[in-house]
C-alpha cells in the first residue's frame, strides 16, 4: 500500500516537473556533445592530424554570397545572332550577387611548416532582375518577348559585373575573411597559419 502511494506521488512529481527534466536532459546532451566535439580533441598531448577534407568540412556552406550590388542598365537586343544591328534597347534594374560554392575551395596541408594553403574557385555571379514590370523598351512600340528581354538584361548585368574589378575584388576579400573566420578555431587549436594561393 505504501509502495503504491509512493509510486503515485513519484508519478505526480515527475508529471509536474516534466519540462524541467526534459530541459536538464537536453542541456546534458548539448554539454556532452560540445565536450566531445571541441574540448576532448584539443586536450594537451592529443595528436591530431588535419587533412584537406576536414578543412573543407569545416567551411561546409553550400553557397556563400560575399558581395552584392544594385545595377541600373540598358541592354541591347539585336535583330540577328551576329549582334550587328540593334532591334531595341531595354532599361532594367538588377541585383548582382558574387559568391562561390564553398565545396570547391581546395586546401593543401603542410604539416612541416604548419600552414594551410587555400585555393579559391572562380567567383560566380547571379543576376536577379528586380522588377520585370519596371523594364522599359526603347522604342516603346518594339515587339519583344519577355524571355528575350530577361535574357538580354541578365547577360548585360553579368557582363558589367565581370568587368567591375571592384565587385570581384570585394567578393574575394570578403570570401577570404569569411573562410578565415570559419577556420579560426581550427587554426588556433592546431597552431597553423592560413595562406592564399
Amino acid at each position: 500500500m505504501k509502495n503504491l502511494q509512493r509510486m503515485r506521488q513519484c508519478k505526480k512529481f515527475i508529471a509536474g516537473h516534466l519540462p524541467v527534466f526534459i530541459l536538464c536532459i537536453g542541456l546534458a546532451v548539448i554539454l556532452a556533445a560540445s565536450f566531445f566535439r571541441f574540448v576532448l580533441p584539443n586536450l594537451k598531448g592529443a595528436v591530431r592530424i588535419q587533412t584537406a577534407s576536414s578543412l573543407t568540412d569545416a567551411i561546409n556552406i553550400s553557397e556563400l554570397s560575399t558581395a552584392e550590388f544594385k545595377y541600373r542598365g540598358i541592354a541591347d537586343i539585336y535583330t540577328d545572332e551576329s549582334s550587328t544591328q540593334i532591334r531595341c534597347r531595354v532599361c532594367y534594374n538588377a541585383i548582382v550577387k558574387a559568391g562561390i560554392d564553398m565545396q570547391k575551395v581546395q586546401f593543401a596541408v603542410d604539416q612541416e611548416h604548419k600552414t594551410y594553403t587555400a585555393t579559391l574557385p572562380e567567383i560566380d555571379l547571379k543576376v536577379t532582375i528586380i522588377d520585370e514590370k519596371s523594364m522599359a523598351l526603347l522604342p516603346s512600340d518594339a515587339d519583344v518577348e519577355l524571355g528575350v528581354m530577361l535574357q538580354a538584361c541578365k547577360a548585360d548585368a553579368e557582363n558589367e559585373a565581370r568587368n567591375s574589378t571592384d565587385l570581384i575584388s570585394t567578393a574575394q576579400e570578403n570570401l577570404k575573411k569569411s573562410i578565415e573566420g570559419l577556420l579560426f578555431p581550427i587554426l588556433k587549436a592546431e597552431g597553423f597559419s592560413l595562406k592564399w594561393n
